[in-house]
């Protein structure tokens, strides 16, 4: 991904578009450059998401900056028949079938080719449907006929606006399945998408709104520094699409929890090792804690104090959080985001730091920026052989992001074969 801005060539080129008006700034300087078959989402608000689409299709003007496709205004004539839009408002021909639809749009551009018609439609889903009227459509298979329609004509770049905009899931799979089909054409995909936990899950670049401005997605890397060859050790997932319902309150989701049994056996195996007897092993263990003290004159023996809270600060004040009391730890920007039931707090924790001091309450890495509590899942999502979601039994349906090199191991954590 390319922040900076480039000279004139062949790609979508963003350079510090700025938007102002009054005494109000409505967007922050953004720079950004995508290159051909390459998929960008801008994670945003949906007022800024909106703005940003305007200025590209040159209803909203630039207060400073520019937008180029191949050194042109994306509004320019010659541009027209290189790019494909989709907006939340876009109407359909209600007494049209989607079949006649993309014909009709792909004749617009002075073009007719039927295979490519039938691959689209089979792409978002539609070959079923292809002969039903358009208004005789659910708002989610209208939503699959604009991703079909954005690509009839073969551009070179495709803009959308939220693309999970009235989804339902099986829609929300074939959107993922259809940007992987359109990077392969070599298809530009710029979009701007409200949700980061969406954005991280269709694409790998990733930029934000912040309070400071416009910022790539950091991904935190893991630990032991070893992603790229857990990636070539995973497995081919299931069907696509597949959906795990989780008992959140089976003992099997957590993991590697204190067993009172397996260190009862390991206190006697040390016992016999020393000709003792195994019963009298707590016996033993006080004798020689009492020796010890006994060795250190002066000293007194302290019981070894544990504090499970998580550090949040808000405003001025510190706020101590039970580990049970958090769904998801999120870390962007170099700052650790805990979501409770009420709210979200920061904690100066890095996430590596919360791994370590919350596995033993069933926290799983799930991604190289995500800590999520496994007695939360309740759905396992597989979008594609690179592309997981757990869904949360949160009051809003949270969805986390979940990297493919961590999908096996929750697998067997969780129990699922």
């Amino acid at each position: 991904m390319t922040l900076k801005p480039a000279s004139d060539s062949d790609g979508l080129i963003l350079d510090k578009l700025y938007v102002t008006k009054g005494n109000s700034t409505l967007l922050e300087s953004l720079s950004l450059t995508i290159r051909p078959g390459q998929c960008l989402a801008v994670q945003c608000n949906h007022i800024t998401g909106s703005l940003i689409i305007d200025v590209l299709m040159d209803r909203s003007k630039l207060s400073a900056g520019r937008a180029t496709w191949g050194g042109q205004p994306l509004s320019a004539a010659s541009a027209t028949s290189r790019i494909g839009w989709i907006r939340q408002i876009d109407a359909i021909h209600e007494r049209l079938s989607a079949r006649e639809a993309l014909i009709f749009y792909m004749k617009l551009y002075g073009s007719f080719n039927k295979s490519r018609v039938d691959q689209l439609l089979q792409l978002v889903g539609l070959q079923e449907q292809q002969h039903t009227l358009l208004d005789k459509c659910s708002v989610s298979e209208q939503r699959r006929f604009h991703l079909a329609r954005a690509a009839v004509h073969r551009p070179e770049l495709i803009v959308l606006e939220d693309p999970e905009f009235q989804m339902d899931l099986e829609s929300s799979y074939l959107l993922r399945q259809w940007i992987q089909s359109m990077c392969g054409e070599g298809v530009s995909i710029f979009m701007t998408v409200p949700s980061l936990e969406s954005a991280l899950t269709m694409t790998e670049d990733v930029i934000r709104w912040t309070p400071s401005g416009f910022k790539p997605v950091l991904i935190e890397e893991e630990a032991d520094g070893t992603e790229e060859q857990n990636d070539a050790a995973i497995m081919e997932p299931e069907e696509p699409n597949t959906v795990y319902d989780i008992d959140v309150s089976a003992p099997d989701s957590e993991e590697t929890l204190y067993d009172p049994a397996v260190s009862a056996a390991q206190a006697a195996e040390a016992s016999a090792a020393r000709n003792e007897d195994p019963g009298n092993a707590d016996e033993v263990s006080s004798d020689s804690a009492l020796e010890d003290d006994a060795d250190t004159p002066g000293q007194r023996w302290y019981p070894q104090l544990s504090f499970d809270k998580i550090p949040a600060r808000v405003e001025d004040k510190i706020v101590l959080i039970d580990p049970l009391e958090m769904n998801f730890i999120e870390s962007q920007d170099g700052t650790s985001q805990l979501h409770v039931h009420s709210g979200m707090y920061p904690c100066s924790m890095t996430l590596t730091e919360l791994e370590k001091k919350l596995k033993p309450f069933g926290f799983f890495r799930c991604h190289r920026s995500y800590l999520v509590n496994l007695q939360r899942v309740r759905e396992v999502i597989i979008w594609s052989r690179n592309s997981y979601s757990l869904v949360l039994d949160d009051e809003k349906k949270s969805t986390v992001p979940l990297s493919k090199n961590k999908y096996e191991e929750m697998k067997t954590i969780m129990g699922i074969s």
